[in-house]
């Protein structure tokens, strides 16, 4: 495979982490969940007396769910190196 090809697809890769991390934040930002039903602020209709229903993270997203954001890519890098490490395998003559 040329270097240049090689560069494209590691490009690739990198711009769809960086979208894949960036969608739930703009998905929140373009619809807050707190602001209706059980995730509301609770001003008329009392979801868990007053509180902020069950979202006990205040609009963050916590250390931990961090961690769990990466298992996703993980897997997904485990999978590529696999195929990769594979298909090398394959192409390489038997002695």
């Amino acid at each position: 495979m040329a270097t240049k090809n090689k560069w494209f697809i590691g490009i690739g890769i990198v711009l769809g982490l960086i979208v894949l991390f960036a969608l739930p934040f703009v998905w929140q930002a373009v619809f807050p969940a707190q602001s209706f039903g059980m995730m509301g602020l609770g001003y008329g209709h009392a979801p868990m007396m007053y509180g902020n229903g069950l979202w006990h993270m205040r609009g963050g997203m916590g250390f931990g769910m961090f961690f769990l954001w990466l298992i996703p890519p993980a897997l997904l890098t485990l999978i590529g190196l696999s195929i990769a490490a594979l298909i090398k395998y394959l192409k390489t003559p038997s002695a």
